[in-house]
């Protein structure tokens, strides 16, 4: 994003929260990134949840304590297309995932996720799946312990360089979009395509 609309956005008068959801999801607010999580103030999940009614965009808190949240935002459609591919699939079987339903998997995600912040095991690396990053990239991250990778952006890169590039662009590009909307005055359910 550029810095001239980075820093229109900072002094717009106007709720943090917008703001906060429209910075780190327009990926997702665009339709091209399946999931997004947001990590807020817990006084904050009433307005994240209402941002999202009657839109694409369903809300889940995967995490809460001591007053802070993270909150799964996911359109359930692209993330269960993309859950249901045969290379997912198999890394989340490796995980321990059988068959199941979106909602049972991001059930035990969201326990999973509790108990790597409760210090009770480690990180749940599945969620790099439901975040929508190439298999190979997961698999990757969890071999080479997030050393050695090949490029770094929205995530670290394992597997192919160039189309993460792409990937990344496009995602720098909803962002510049989100923002143009947001400070036009578009509501989240407007720019929620």
């Amino acid at each position: 994003m550029s810095e001239e609309i980075f820093g229109a956005v900072q002094k717009l008068p106007v709720n943090g929260t917008k703001k906060q959801v429209v910075l780190q999801c327009a990926p997702l607010l665009t339709g091209i990134k399946l999931s997004n999580l947001l990590n807020v103030r817990a006084d904050q999940k009433e307005e994240v949840f209402k941002l999202f009614e009657g839109s694409k965009i369903c809300c889940r808190v995967l995490y809460e304590f001591r007053g802070r949240l993270s909150i799964l935002l996911y359109r359930p459609g692209m993330l269960a297309a993309y859950l249901d591919r045969e290379d997912v699939k198999k890394l989340m079987m490796s995980f321990g995932y059988g068959d199941l339903e979106l909602e049972e998997i991001l059930d035990r995600i969201a326990d999973g996720y509790q108990e790597h912040m409760d210090g009770k095991r480690g990180f749940p690396h599945e969620i790099g799946l439901v975040l929508g990053y190439p298999p190979v990239d997961v698999e990757g991250f969890i071999k080479k312990e997030g050393r050695d990778f090949l490029y770094s952006g929205y995530w670290k890169v394992y597997g192919d360089v160039e189309q993460a590039k792409q990937t990344f662009q496009a995602y720098d590009n909803a962002k510049e979009c989100a923002v143009v909307e947001f400070m036009a005055g578009k509501q989240m359910k407007e720019i929620a395509c």
